[in-house]
């Protein structure tokens, strides 16, 4: 099999078509149809069928690009552990991170690899966790920090590629100060459920449990960032949920945050093509982050604690 036939098949289970895979490629659609003739050949076997008007991967089409993204891994580790021998050790390390990492982890992560590895560049895209892990499977980006929730199954996608727990952090009610619930320890979501609710736009987990509970969540606001949430929640809009990990950045002065009450831990993690971890800069990355996660993790949040009796 040719590498560049691996390519082809690629992008044809991509785009779902010949013409389109030949756009990206910058090919004619007769010569990414030669080369998927080729590649059957060599398979054996076919490996895409017509549906409709488009191309559906056959089984073993599935098992081959499965294993393509795999063969790509590996070469572009061997193109940037080249790199970083001569750069001695340097280079370019592209992360991909959820909002929330952004705000907490990265920061924090950039400053000491810049004071241990000055020769070691890095770049980051914020993305949730579906297309992040695109990105690390196609190569846009070297290595990811994810999330999902304790209780999930392994996500679609992350079978072949290595995965490294970081942390756990707990889901937060914040509010005003002077709202009904913020004397107490913890709050449970069945207590909010005629509350105005300032949220962003990845919300399916919590209408599903508030239609559990019986009610549909009046959402007045929908915002994709911390600080504007916390804003809107300051100027009596609503309440919100944030994660912990959010909230160790900043918490707008007169707000109340109190751990959820029966709700899952959020799992952090890195997720990386194993091979990238033989690039001397990707592994720098690694070892920082994973130290700063525990660090952030032992520092022990206080925006869970209730003000004291008569304070």
């Amino acid at each position: 099999m040719d590498v560049q036939q691996l390519r082809v098949l690629t992008e044809v289970a991509r785009t779902g078509s010949y013409t389109a895979a030949a756009q990206v490629l910058g090919y004619t659609q007769p010569a990414v149809s030669y080369q998927m003739r080729r590649l059957q050949q060599a398979v054996g076997a076919p490996l895409v069928v017509r549906v409709g008007r488009g191309l559906q991967l056959t089984e073993v089409g599935h098992v081959l690009v499965r294993h393509a993204d795999a063969i790509f891994s590996v070469m572009r580790a061997a193109d940037q552990e080249v790199a970083s021998v001569v750069a001695h050790g340097g280079g370019l390390v592209r992360v991909v991170a959820f909002q929330s990492s952004c705000v907490t982890l990265m920061p924090r992560v950039i400053q000491q690899l810049g004071a241990a590895r000055p020769d070691v560049r890095v770049t980051v895209e914020q993305a949730e966790p579906v297309e992040a892990r695109r990105l690390i499977r196609t190569g846009e980006a070297d290595l990811g920090l994810l999330c999902n929730w304790e209780n999930e199954e392994l996500p679609e996608g992350e079978e072949t590629m290595l995965r490294l727990e970081l942390m756990t952090d707990r889901r937060f009610v914040v509010m005003r100060e002077d709202h009904p619930l913020a004397g107490r320890p913890t709050v449970d979501l069945a207590e909010l459920a005629e509350a105005n609710w300032v949220m962003e736009s990845f919300r399916d987990r919590f209408v599903a449990a508030c239609t559990n509970l019986g009610f549909a969540p009046r959402v007045v606001a929908t915002v994709d960032d911390a600080l504007a949430i916390q804003a809107l929640v300051a100027s009596g809009l609503g309440v919100s949920m944030m994660s912990e990990l959010a909230l160790h950045a900043h918490v707008f002065p007169g707000l109340a945050c109190r751990p959820l009450s029966n709700w899952p831990l959020r799992r952090t993690y890195l997720l990386l093509w194993p091979d990238m971890l033989q690039v001397a800069a990707v592994a720098a990355a690694v070892r920082v982050i994973r130290a700063t996660a525990q660090e952030v993790a032992a520092a022990g949040p206080t925006i869970g604690q209730a003000p004291p009796s008569g304070g």
